[in-house]
Formats: C-alpha cells, sequence, structure tokens
C-alpha cells in the first residue's frame, strides 16, 4: 500500500511538472526523486545502529530443549520498521514467537524474547539468527544483511540407555536378541577379596559387604588378559543432508551406549575407528574416565578410507591378544558379513550392530 501511494505521488508531480511548470511542482517532483535516497540510507542506517544479542549455552545436549533470549534494541531516536530476522534451521529448530516478526523498535525501545531451541544433531554449528533484514519506512526497498557475529555451540550426542538401543535393534529385525559377550561373563570381575588400605573406594562392592558385614573390594580383570573392543564405521554416508546426519548420530550414539554400560560396570573397553586415513585407539576406563571420550564423539567426521572390515583387519594385524568385537556400522556389506562369518567360525566373538535406518 505504501508503494502504491508513493508511485502515484511520483507519477502526479511528474505530470505537474511537465504540464504546469513553476517552483512548486519542480519541488515536488525533486522530492519525489529523493524520498528513494531516503529510504535506503534509512535501511542502511537501521541496519548499523540495529543491536542484537543472544544468549544461549554454548554445549547443549541433541534433542533437548534449551532457553534461547533475543535481546533487541534501539537506541536511537528515531523509530526502526519493519526488521525480519532470518534463522539457521537446517541444524537446530527453534520455537515460533509472533512477536518477533516484522519488528518494530520506538526509540529506546528494549525488546527481550525468551523462547526455546533444540539441535537437531550433534556437532559444532551457528546457530540462532542467520541474517536480518530491513525495510524501508515506505517498502520500497529490502537489504538482507548475515550477522556479523554468529552464535556458535556444540550439540554433544545424546547418552541412550543399552536397553534402548537393544529394543529398537530388535524393532527393526525381530531375530536379534539381547547381545551379550560370553567370555566377559566368565571372568572374574565380580569376585570380591577383603579391604585393605589403599583401595580406592570405587570398587568397593557394597552388595556384598552389606550381606558380609565386612568391606569387600572387587576383583578386577586383568585387561591384558581378554577385553573388549568396538570398532565403529566412520566411512562416508551417501544420502542428502538429513538422511546423512541421523545416519551418523545413530553410529556414534550408539557406540556411546555401549562405553557407558560398560564403563558404569567397571567393564574396561577399547573404541576404534580410522580418522585422517590413522587408526585410532582409545581406552575407556575407571582411569580414563568417559568424560573425554564423549567430548570426543561430539566432534567425529566420517571420513574413513577404509572400509569396516579393513579397519578390523589392520587392527587385529597389530594386536596379540585375545579380544571380543562389537562392530557397530549403518551399512553391512558382503565382504563385512563374510569376514564376520569367517572370524565366527575359528571362535572369535564377534557382535556385527546394524544402525542403519533406526529412529533413535
Amino acid at each position: 500500500m505504501r508503494k502504491i501511494i508513493y508511485f502515484i505521488f511520483l507519477i502526479g508531480s511528474i505530470v505537474l511538472a511537465s504540464f504546469r511548470g513553476g517552483n512548486i511542482p519542480y519541488m515536488l517532483f525533486y522530492f519525489a526523486l529523493l524520498i528513494p535516497v531516503l529510504a535506503l540510507t534509512y535501511s542502511i542506517y537501521v541496519y548499523f545502529r540495529f543491536k542484537i544479542v543472544q544468549e544461549v549455552s554454548r554445549t547443549v545436549v541433541k534433542a533437548k530443549e534449551v532457553p534461547y533470549r533475543l535481546i533487541l534494541a534501539n537506541e536511537d531516536f528515531i523509530p526502526f520498521t519493519d526488521i525480519t530476522l532470518h534463522y539457521f534451521s537446517d541444524m537446530v529448530t527453534i520455537e515460533e514467537r509472533k512477536d518477533i516478526n516484522n519488528l518494530c523498535l520506538l526509540p529506546h525501545q528494549i525488546l527481550r524474547v525468551d523462547t526455546k531451541m533444540y539441535c537437531k544433531y550433534r556437532g559444532t554449528y551457528p546457530v540462532g539468527v542467520k541474517s536480518v533484514s530491513v525495510t524501508d519506512f515506505l517498502g520500497l526497498f529490502t537489504i538482507t544483511y548475515p550477522m556479523t557475529t554468529q552464535v556458535r555451540l556444540t550439540a554433544m550426542p545424546r547418552i541412550l540407555p543399552l536397553e534402548l538401543l537393544m529394543a529398537d535393534l530388535q524393532k527393526k529385525d525381530p531375530k536379534n536378541t539381547r547381545f551379550s559377550v560370553s567370555k566377559l561373563q566368565e571372568l572374574p570381575d565380580y569376585e570380591a577379596r577383603p579391604y585393605r588400605p589403599g583401595d580406592q573406594l570405587k570398587y568397593i562392592h557394597w552388595k556384598n559387604s552389606a550381606k558380609t558385614g565386612e568391606l569387600l573390594v572387587r576383583k578386577q580383570m586383568p585387561e591384558e588378559l581378554f577385553e573388549t573392543v568396538i570398532i565403529m564405521d566412520l566411512s562416508p554416508i551417501p544420502g542428502d543432508i538429513d538422511i546423512r546426519l541421523q545416519t551418523e548420530d545413530n553410529i556414534i550414539e550408539s557406540v556411546i551406549a555401549f562405553v557407558h554400560d560398560y564403563y558404569l560396570k567397571q567393564i574396561p573397553v577399547r573404541v576404534v575407528y580410522m580418522e585422517d586415513d590413522k587408526l585410532k585407539e582409545l581406552l575407556i576406563n575407571a582411569r580414563t574416565g568417559f568424560e573425554r571420550f564423549y567430548e570426543i564423539c561430539a566432534v567425529l567426521s566420517f571420513h574413513s578410507s577404509l572400509p569396516l572390515e579393513k579397519v578390523w583387519a589392520n587392527y587385529s594385524s597389530q594386536t596379540a591378544h585375545s579380544y571380543a568385537v562389537i562392530l557397530i556400522t549403518a551399512s553391512v556389506s558382503g565382504d563385512l558379513r563374510r569376514y564376520t562369518e569367517e572370524n565366527g567360525r575359528i571362535g572369535n566373538e564377534v557382535i556385527l550392530i546394524d544402525t542403519g535406518g533406526l529412529s533413535l
């Protein structure tokens, strides 16, 4: 409507100056020509004077809502009209608020908006306001500017209960049973001995101590005798961005579910993967803790140059002691299945977890 009024005024001033002439018609004509310049100048001025502050935690957990605050301010003496905020939407969802669309701020007005947001995928990426559109008072020009300072946060993967992961795997394939590694059950992890000065409190077997009336300590199984190794597939995943990121998160969160469950049970576990053409190996036990591994999982990239069966073969060639292996992938190839069956026939403990298509 404002544009129509302006163009009627412009055409009228042209007609008046053409047929009547004189100072006033020409003054109106030049004023009509000047208005777009003033409108453009106003839009640029508003952009540089408009203040916006975003407040959100820099580390969150994927799919968990967190508070998100916007502080919008007009510290000037003229009103700011028609300001539109555009948000990053590929990786994050922000709860819609109608009062932050097509903003109009009066002189010296400060607007605080509290809403919520959640990240759809793990990783480190920008969130919040992506760009700002400023429209002049006549609606002639709309200029969109990217935010000069972006807010970046790290979305940590979820720590899912292992029982939930197993239930989802069984829904996908009813033939699946609750996986277990038999050799681990044969190890004397839960045997106890009397407490001796210097023993760490975290190894006290409280249940048996309560039964016997004597302070007992768990005997820890020797890591060099037998251990569990989780090998995760970090091969590039095809597909559009949503499918790819969801599939990556399925693998990462499945690995975390196993590692966290083992860590709580004080069972050492090694995680093996290929990164930057190098074979990486992480030991997670009571000494190393779980947090370091958890932080690494937030930023792992899927750029492995080798398929999972070759990563497994490379690790086996470098390892002399016995171990049970849990393979976690989203794509079970024929080569991987054959290699798994070959190892099973010679007596190796192998569990193959296919997370492809899961909706965790």
